[in-house]
């Protein structure tokens, strides 16, 4: 009987163990998880000031092209009242010219053009020759 006695016991000392490294093995994991869920902490925080920051810098960014938005129309309207204007005072100034132009009497002969002096090569010889 002793001999079974001291098998049952030994059975126990190892299923002791056993658990005592399943133990020790569970408080490190533990300890694991509790620091990744410190870092993930951290990490949301650095995140949700930098997501604030986009934010706010998107939120000032479609105010100002908002505002650009609705010049458009009144520029575009500017634009094309200027270009109006422009476009009538040419006209104003080609009728002036053809009244002009019309106006004056057609005897006035014209010159004949007469051809461009053409240099010579010898000019260019000498002057670099005597240098």
């Amino acid at each position: 009987m002793n001999g079974e006695i001291k098998k049952i016991v030994d059975r126990v000392k190892v299923a002791q163990e056993q658990l005592q490294k399943v133990l020790s093995n569970q408080d490190w994991m533990d300890e694991v998880r509790k620091y990744a869920e410190r870092q993930s902490h951290e990490v949301k925080k650095l995140i949700n000031t930098d997501l604030n920051r986009v934010k706010s810098f998107v939120e000032r960014e479609r105010k100002e092209l908002e505002k650009f938005q609705k010049q458009i129309p009144s520029e575009l309207k500017r634009f094309k009242t200027l270009l109006a204007k422009q476009r009538k005072e040419l006209e104003k100034l080609l009728n002036s010219a053809r009244k002009v132009s019309s106006s004056k009497p057609k005897t006035a002969k014209k010159k004949p053009a007469r051809p461009a002096a053409k240099s010579t090569g010898a000019k260019k010889k000498s002057a670099q020759s005597g240098s």
